[in-house]
């Protein structure tokens, strides 16, 4: 049968009906992560840019209307002989080209055709992607390492606070036994007076084990929320045997993969930023030339139409961008290096890793076997002691090495746990 670990939360209304919570339900609670649904939130907003860049395929239409009223004409010279052969040489006349009201309605359309670093910058944006969902994995990864650590503190706390609310109870029996002998002459005043110095020491570890359990408490709910739960569910066995069957993906490599991966792709878009672009402009309209505000005349108004293709080559590129080609070169060879030392360092500290839980395996076994001696040993001088076979001092003796058998114990499987969890 699965143990239940009794854990008393601070404060739980009454109208709230109480739960239990295993390992494995804390682990489905990491989408309530604020730092995860933020990492969400930013995945969301880069497939949102991807499709902004796809959007700069479609054409561009857009509506230009506009109404001008010029408060001063506008005046130029212009030679005199354009108007008038007969006019004497060098002579201007000025020449108003505008009239008080002038207005322009029509449709526009601008259309990249070919743009070269299109492509790569769509392929770009989804390997950033990519990045972002390793880094929302890591963040998983890390909160349930956080979390169970919590998680685990609990029980370490809880299993402390318990077993000093064992021995003051034992204690509570021995100061009940010291005053009915020493009441009927058979205990001396001095065992009396320091079994009940004892039951106050214990009194005080109760007291400081509330304390830390309380802090485990507090930390825990960075993680989950508590307001509905009554205790943890799971011992260090259960979340130990969880951790194995866990998946503790190094998520370096894949991340250096990612940048090498945008680095080759900035690597092309240099290259492709000496292609030529080519763009396509176009418009369709009318302009309004009148002194007085009459829109409605269609002889004022004049058609306003043209078709341009425009071609732009980047010569001084051909000049200024073999220092970044050579850079991102560079930087790729250097993430290769990266790349090469996490895996040659990931495979020993995979064998050191085994080494370490295979000792701790073995420690955990022989702290037990000592745990169930000092029990045993604990249960027989506590009868002796009752029967009047042996000093308190003894007994003492054997409570305090049963108490550091049980903390060897836990302490055991806390540092296996936390090596499960590197």
């Amino acid at each position: 049968m699965k143990k239940i670990i009794s854990y008393i939360l601070i404060s739980i209304p009454f109208f709230i009906q109480a739960q239990s919570l295993s390992i494995q339900q804390l682990w489905e609670n990491a989408n309530q992560n604020l730092i995860y649904q933020q990492n969400q939130l930013q995945i969301q907003i880069e497939q949102q840019e991807l499709l902004e860049i796809k959007s700069n395929r479609i054409p561009i239409f857009y509506i230009d209307a506009n109404l001008q009223r010029n408060l001063i004409i506008p005046t130029t010279p212009v030679p005199a002989i354009a108007f008038d052969p007969n006019a004497q040489e060098g002579a201007i006349i000025p020449l108003r080209f505008a009239t008080k009201w002038s207005s322009k309605a029509g449709v526009q359309v601008e259309w990249t055709l070919f743009d070269p670093k299109r492509r790569v910058e769509e392929k770009q944006k989804e390997l950033e992607i990519q990045k972002s969902e390793i880094e929302q994995k890591l963040t998983l990864q890390n909160w349930k390492k956080d979390a169970t650590l919590a998680y685990a503190s609990i029980v370490f706390a809880t299993e402390q606070y318990n077993l000093m609310q064992e021995n003051t109870k034992i204690y509570d029996e021995l100061v009940a036994i010291n005053k009915e002998r020493y009441a009927a002459g058979r205990e001396q005043s001095a065992t009396y007076i320091a079994a009940q110095q004892e039951l106050e020491r214990h009194n005080i570890q109760v007291y400081e084990a509330w304390a830390v359990l309380q802090d485990a408490d507090l930390e825990l709910r960075r993680y989950t929320n508590l307001d509905t739960i009554l205790n943890v569910s799971s011992n260090f066995e259960e979340i130990i045997t969880n951790l194995k069957n866990d998946d503790l993906t190094n998520y370096d490599i894949a991340r250096l993969e990612i940048d090498k991966n945008i680095s080759e792709l900035q690597l092309a878009s240099v290259k492709r930023q000496l292609l030529p672009t080519l763009s396509l402009n176009g418009y369709w309209g009318q302009q309004y030339f009148s002194n007085e505000l009459k829109l409605a005349r269609k002889e004022e108004w004049f058609g306003n139409s043209f078709v341009n293709m425009a071609l732009r080559i980047p010569v001084s590129g051909y000049f200024t961008s073999q220092p970044t080609i050579r850079k991102i070169a560079l930087n790729s060879d250097l993430i290769d290096k990266q790349i090469q030392d996490i895996a040659r360092n990931e495979n020993i500290d995979d064998s050191q890793k085994k080494l370490k839980l295979d000792a701790a395996e073995r420690k955990i076994e022989s702290f037990r076997k000592i745990e169930i001696l000092a029990q045993q040993n604990k249960e027989e001088q506590y009868e002796a002691y009752k029967a009047g076979r042996i000093l308190l001092t003894e007994l003492n003796q054997s409570l305090i090495t049963y108490k550091k058998a049980k903390q060897d114990v836990w302490q055991a499987q806390f540092e296996m746990l936390k090596l499960l969890i590197e």
